[in-house]
Protein backbone atom coordinates (compact mmCIF):
# COMPACT_ATOMS: atom_id res chain seq x y z
CA UNK A 1 0.00 0.00 0.00
CA UNK A 2 1.65 3.61 -0.89
CA UNK A 3 1.14 6.44 1.19
CA UNK A 4 3.13 9.82 1.66
CA UNK A 5 3.74 10.85 4.65
CA UNK A 6 5.77 14.80 5.06
CA UNK A 7 6.69 16.28 8.35
CA UNK A 8 7.89 20.26 9.07
CA UNK A 9 8.71 21.30 12.13
CA UNK A 10 9.00 24.95 12.03
CA UNK A 11 11.87 26.93 13.73
CA UNK A 12 11.87 26.93 17.23
CA UNK A 13 9.80 23.96 17.81
CA UNK A 14 10.67 22.02 20.61
CA UNK A 15 8.49 18.72 21.80
CA UNK A 16 7.61 18.79 25.66
CA UNK A 17 5.45 17.25 27.53
CA UNK A 18 2.80 19.46 27.30
CA UNK A 19 2.79 19.53 23.55
CA UNK A 20 -0.55 18.57 22.65
CA UNK A 21 -1.29 16.08 19.39
CA UNK A 22 -4.54 17.18 16.95
CA UNK A 23 -5.51 15.35 14.02
CA UNK A 24 -7.16 16.75 11.31
CA UNK A 25 -8.76 14.62 8.87
CA UNK A 26 -9.42 17.25 5.47
CA UNK A 27 -10.68 16.34 2.48
CA UNK A 28 -9.80 18.55 -0.50
CA UNK A 29 -13.17 19.69 -0.76
CA UNK A 30 -14.55 23.24 0.81
CA UNK A 31 -15.70 21.86 3.86
CA UNK A 32 -12.64 19.79 4.35
CA UNK A 33 -10.63 23.10 3.51
CA UNK A 34 -13.25 24.63 6.56
CA UNK A 35 -11.77 21.92 9.04
CA UNK A 36 -7.99 22.72 8.48
CA UNK A 37 -8.50 26.14 8.47
CA UNK A 38 -10.20 26.19 11.82
CA UNK A 39 -7.83 24.08 13.40
CA UNK A 40 -4.84 25.85 12.51
CA UNK A 41 -7.09 29.48 13.25
CA UNK A 42 -8.63 28.27 16.48
CA UNK A 43 -7.20 25.22 18.12
CA UNK A 44 -3.74 25.06 17.31
CA UNK A 45 -1.13 26.20 19.78
CA UNK A 46 2.33 27.34 20.36
CA UNK A 47 4.05 23.77 20.98
CA UNK A 48 1.53 22.01 19.19
CA UNK A 49 1.61 18.96 16.60
CA UNK A 50 -1.06 19.25 14.04
CA UNK A 51 -1.19 15.66 11.79
CA UNK A 52 -3.33 16.85 8.60
CA UNK A 53 -5.03 13.15 7.01
CA UNK A 54 -6.43 13.26 3.25
CA UNK A 55 -7.43 10.46 2.30
CA UNK A 56 -6.92 9.42 -1.53
CA UNK A 57 -8.90 7.07 -3.85
CA UNK A 58 -7.54 3.61 -4.27
CA UNK A 59 -7.71 4.23 -8.18
CA UNK A 60 -4.73 6.90 -7.73
CA UNK A 61 -2.15 3.84 -7.16
CA UNK A 62 -2.24 3.27 -10.84
CA UNK A 63 -1.22 6.48 -11.63
CA UNK A 64 2.05 8.39 -11.31
CA UNK A 65 2.64 8.75 -7.57
CA UNK A 66 4.69 12.13 -8.06
CA UNK A 67 1.40 13.50 -8.81
CA UNK A 68 -0.15 12.59 -5.40
CA UNK A 69 4.00 13.70 -3.86
CA UNK A 70 3.05 17.57 -5.89
CA UNK A 71 -0.18 17.66 -4.50
CA UNK A 72 1.07 16.62 -0.48
CA UNK A 73 3.97 18.99 -0.99
CA UNK A 74 1.33 22.20 -1.91
CA UNK A 75 -0.91 21.39 0.89
CA UNK A 76 2.12 21.18 2.90
CA UNK A 77 3.39 24.72 1.70
CA UNK A 78 -0.31 26.06 2.14
CA UNK A 79 -0.46 24.88 5.72
CA UNK A 80 2.73 26.64 6.62
CA UNK A 81 1.70 30.05 5.26
CA UNK A 82 -1.62 29.86 6.99
CA UNK A 83 0.01 28.60 10.04
CA UNK A 84 2.60 31.74 9.61
CA UNK A 85 -0.28 34.36 8.87
CA UNK A 86 -2.57 32.99 11.36
CA UNK A 87 0.55 34.11 14.17
CA UNK A 88 4.02 34.09 13.05
CA UNK A 89 5.60 33.53 16.55
CA UNK A 90 3.75 30.24 16.80
CA UNK A 91 6.21 27.04 16.62
CA UNK A 92 4.15 23.51 15.71
CA UNK A 93 5.02 20.29 14.14
CA UNK A 94 3.20 19.49 11.19
CA UNK A 95 2.52 16.40 9.60
CA UNK A 96 1.14 15.79 6.11
CA UNK A 97 -0.71 12.13 5.80
CA UNK A 98 -1.47 11.36 2.19
CA UNK A 99 -3.11 7.50 2.63
CA UNK A 100 -5.34 5.93 -0.09
CA UNK A 101 -8.17 3.47 1.35
CA UNK A 102 -11.35 3.08 3.57
CA UNK A 103 -11.06 6.37 5.77
CA UNK A 104 -12.66 5.66 8.93
CA UNK A 105 -9.86 2.70 8.87
CA UNK A 106 -7.40 4.64 7.94
CA UNK A 107 -8.24 6.92 10.98
CA UNK A 108 -8.48 3.81 13.48
CA UNK A 109 -4.80 3.30 12.25
CA UNK A 110 -4.00 6.83 12.27
CA UNK A 111 -5.52 7.44 15.96
CA UNK A 112 -3.58 4.37 17.31
CA UNK A 113 -0.25 5.48 15.75
CA UNK A 114 -0.07 8.91 16.92
CA UNK A 115 -2.15 9.24 19.90
CA UNK A 116 -4.06 12.85 19.48
CA UNK A 117 -5.50 14.16 22.03
CA UNK A 118 -9.00 14.91 19.57
CA UNK A 119 -9.74 14.75 15.75
CA UNK A 120 -10.81 17.50 13.70
CA UNK A 121 -13.44 16.25 11.29
CA UNK A 122 -15.62 18.49 8.85
CA UNK A 123 -20.10 18.10 9.21
CA UNK A 124 -20.47 16.41 6.09
CA UNK A 125 -19.72 14.95 3.06
CA UNK A 126 -20.74 16.41 -0.49
CA UNK A 127 -24.17 14.52 -1.65
CA UNK A 128 -22.15 13.01 -4.11
CA UNK A 129 -19.74 11.29 -2.32
CA UNK A 130 -22.44 9.90 0.19
CA UNK A 131 -22.80 7.22 -2.15
CA UNK A 132 -19.42 6.46 -2.90
CA UNK A 133 -18.51 6.82 0.35
CA UNK A 134 -20.86 4.56 1.81
CA UNK A 135 -19.65 1.78 -0.45
CA UNK A 136 -15.93 3.10 0.45
CA UNK A 137 -16.52 2.33 4.33
CA UNK A 138 -18.26 -1.07 3.83
CA UNK A 139 -21.06 0.34 6.42
CA UNK A 140 -24.15 0.22 3.75
CA UNK A 141 -26.76 3.22 4.74
CA UNK A 142 -26.24 2.54 8.55
CA UNK A 143 -22.81 5.38 8.90
CA UNK A 144 -23.26 7.93 6.24
CA UNK A 145 -20.55 10.27 6.97
CA UNK A 146 -16.91 10.07 8.52
CA UNK A 147 -17.90 12.51 11.26
CA UNK A 148 -20.67 10.43 12.34
CA UNK A 149 -18.39 7.19 12.60
CA UNK A 150 -15.67 9.03 14.62
CA UNK A 151 -18.04 10.19 17.04
CA UNK A 152 -19.37 6.85 17.72
CA UNK A 153 -16.28 4.56 17.57
CA UNK A 154 -13.63 7.17 18.21
CA UNK A 155 -11.41 6.25 21.27
CA UNK A 156 -10.50 10.28 21.55
CA UNK A 157 -12.52 13.55 21.78
CA UNK A 158 -14.07 14.57 18.05
CA UNK A 159 -14.35 18.25 17.46
CA UNK A 160 -16.93 18.05 14.68
CA UNK A 161 -16.84 21.43 12.56
CA UNK A 162 -19.76 23.05 11.08
CA UNK A 163 -19.76 24.98 8.04
CA UNK A 164 -20.30 29.22 8.93
CA UNK A 165 -23.14 29.75 6.53
CA UNK A 166 -24.75 26.40 8.54
CA UNK A 167 -23.98 28.11 11.86
CA UNK A 168 -25.44 31.68 10.73
CA UNK A 169 -28.57 29.65 9.43
CA UNK A 170 -29.12 27.98 12.89
CA UNK A 171 -28.61 30.64 14.99
CA UNK A 172 -31.20 32.57 12.87
CA UNK A 173 -33.59 30.05 13.16
CA UNK A 174 -33.31 30.04 17.00
CA UNK A 175 -33.90 33.81 17.26
CA UNK A 176 -36.75 33.57 15.07
CA UNK A 177 -38.44 31.11 17.30
CA UNK A 178 -41.05 32.73 19.39
CA UNK A 179 -40.87 29.50 21.86
CA UNK A 180 -37.42 30.38 22.87
CA UNK A 181 -36.32 32.10 26.17
CA UNK A 182 -34.34 34.94 26.05
CA UNK A 183 -31.15 33.87 28.35
CA UNK A 184 -29.03 33.16 25.54
CA UNK A 185 -29.27 36.33 23.59
CA UNK A 186 -26.16 38.15 24.34
CA UNK A 187 -24.09 35.20 23.40
CA UNK A 188 -25.56 35.25 20.01
CA UNK A 189 -25.60 39.33 19.05
CA UNK A 190 -21.81 39.21 17.92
Amino acid sequence: MFSFTLQVKLEGYVRTRSTRVFLCASSSDESGQEALDWSLETLVQDGDELIVYRGVDEDVLEKDHDVIREEARELMKMIQEKSVETDPDRKLSLIVEYIPGRITCTLDHLIALYRPDSVVVKTRVKRSMLSGLAKNMNMGSAIRSVSKYCLTHSPVPIIVVHPECKLRKIVEKRCADPKRGTHFDSQFDS
